[in-house]
């Protein structure tokens, strides 16, 4: 007998015409196991990885384009003109999102996700040749209708394709992956604003967004041929039948025989009613709200607070974003193994604030420097952990989605909340602003506390039999 005959058998099909697989159909072979594995991280984990890249460097080059130019030009540093220009990305980006989630089983996750990472690559592009601020805010707020679907979607479907304590590695690879390679975006804007000095017709940030928008609408063609799609689909041609019953039966047995549902209103109430949903929202807002004031505000600090030159700012706004994906990277490891999450989500809550709180009232910028270290690294792991401790606690492919979708929307109030509390008038140390972060990641720490205890109880309760959890017996929720 074959290795793959020994790890897989096939499944009957029910009268329905679809498949059944049970946990007791599938003799695990670890060798057969890894290396499936194997084959869906590499087709799935570094295009989603470079793309989420491309993401967060085209919604936060404005913060390098800001002291290459681009306040001078457009009259940016006037009143609230650039925390309008900042907010009004996240106003598309939340009413989109959950839309974007209801439709990207239908349509492919290859077909959507480059359409609209083409889409705002044409934005990003677009921005390098306005002159004036208005302008540059109508083309940010479609900037974020179009970068809406993108993050939940990856999100999703990374979630749809592992078991619950396999997706926190997988989800830190794909976000930390951003994080890394976006540490360098400003770096790589350094360079772009020197074309200006051999092309006198654009200034260098006009050329930040004219370059990094094209390579954004290249990568989105390449996204299209590479991209897999949701476990369930027949466009899946990368597995062959019997890796791909295999990886339907693992996943039946980790959560239970799930069908494909279709996002309805009652699917929609039934998770904006459930409190875990709004709990694990809080967490992951205080994660997104940290993480965006880093990307926009951290070159600003370097620069104008701690008094660096801008070739500096430049380079010195990246290794604390590196130091989050390795440190981000050990914590969800642990969890993983541990199979926890309640506590990682503590722990990074409480780096965070360290951090913020070294950065923000401390005056000698080395200090304040390191203190951007721990801030980073703690909301980063904010992010992960808690995108994995929802994941792990919801059943049903439509809830599953809806409550991604929600929580992602939820998070970009944070993104609202972030530019409206760090205003002009506090630049350049932006004080109120870092105390406004540290508030809401003590939210945070307090909201997986209680949680942890909540759902320990809810567990105890299904054990004595008092209870069965989303419909299935031996389903318990993760800590």
């Amino acid at each position: 007998m074959t290795e793959k005959e020994a790890s897989v058998s096939l499944h009957e099909k029910s009268d329905n015409g679809h498949f059944v697989t049970s946990p007791e159909e599938v003799a695990y072979d670890s060798k057969f196991e890894k290396r499936v594995l194997r084959k869906i991280d590499v087709r799935l984990l570094p295009i989603l990885g470079a793309l989420y890249t491309i993401a967060m460097i085209d919604r936060s080059n404005i913060s390098v384009a800001r002291i290459s130019g681009l306040d001078e030009d457009l009259g940016l540093n006037v009143g609230d003109r650039a925390s309008v220009a900042l907010l009004v990305f996240f106003i598309g980006y939340m009413i989109f999102e959950l839309p974007s989630n209801m439709i990207i089983h239908k349509v492919g996750a290859a077909n959507w996700l480059a359409l609209i990472v083409f889409a705002w690559g044409l934005v990003s592009m677009g921005i390098g040749f306005l002159n004036n601020w208005i302008a540059l805010a109508v083309l940010r707020s479609f900037l974020g209708v179009f970068e809406a679907g993108f993050y939940p979607g990856c999100v999703y479907l990374i979630s749809s394709w592992y078991r619950r304590y396999e997706v926190q590695k997988r989800l830190a690879t794909f976000f930390m992956t951003g994080s890394a390679l976006s540490a360098f975006a400003n770096i790589l804007a350094l360079g772009l604003i020197q074309i200006s000095k051999t092309h006198t017709s654009y200034k260098g940030w006009r050329w930040i967004y004219i370059i990094e928008g094209i390579m954004t609408c290249a990568a989105a063609i390449v996204a299209w041929f590479v991209i897999v799609d949701f476990p369930d689909s027949n466009r899946n041609t990368f597995l062959s039948a019997e890796e791909n019953a295999f990886v339907k039966a693992r996943l039946a047995e980790d959560r239970g025989s799930e069908e494909r549902g279709k996002v309805t209103w009652k699917i929609f109430v039934e998770t904006v009613t459930d409190w875990k949903v709004w709990s694990f929202s809080l967490m992951y807002s205080a994660g997104a709200v940290g993480v965006y004031a880093f990307l926009f505000f951290l070159p600003l600090i370097l620069r104008n607070g701690m008094g660096y030159s801008q070739e500096l700012a430049f380079i010195l706004s990246a290794p604390p974003a590196l130091f989050s994906v390795v440190e981000g990277m050990f914590i969800s490891w642990l969890a993983d193994k541990m199979r926890l999450r309640g506590p990682f989500v503590v722990v990074q809550g409480v780096v965070a604030i360290i951090g913020l709180c070294m950065t923000g009232f401390l005056k000698n910028p080395v200090p304040r420097y390191i203190g951007s270290f721990l801030g980073e690294a703690g909301v980063n792991g904010l992010v992960v952990t808690t995108l994995a401790w929802q994941a792990n606690n919801l059943r049903g492919d439509a809830k599953r989605a809806c409550a991604t979708a929600v929580m992602i929307t939820i998070s970009g109030i944070g993104g609202i909340y972030s530019s409206l509390v760090f205003r002009q008038q506090d630049a350049p140390d932006y004080v109120p602003g870092i105390i406004a972060v540290m508030a809401i990641c003590i939210g945070a720490v307090v909201a997986a506390c209680i949680s942890m205890v909540l759902l320990k109880w809810e567990n105890k309760r299904a054990d004595e039999g008092k209870k069965i959890i989303d419909g299935f017996a031996d389903f318990r929720y993760t800590i």
